[in-house]
């Protein structure tokens, strides 16, 4: 029997999200000033895109 199987899943998800946050930071680095996009405008990419993924994700399952 296996133990703890669904924290291994929780992990992996976490994982994700964080290589995910820290890509997104990593490519603001690359932004320059000129462009006009701001600190919140990236925190919200950085933190926010799980949930809008999913978000569109299921529109798009809904829609088949």
């Amino acid at each position: 029997m296996k133990r703890g199987g669904g924290l291994q899943g929780m992990r992996e998800v976490l994982m994700v999200y964080l290589c995910g946050v820290i890509l997104l930071l990593g490519l603001a680095t690359t932004i320059d000033g000129e462009e006009k996009v701001g600190l919140d405008h990236i925190v919200i990419a950085a933190f926010g895109w799980p949930i809008f993924t999913s978000i569109l994700a299921l529109k798009a399952w809904s829609n088949r």
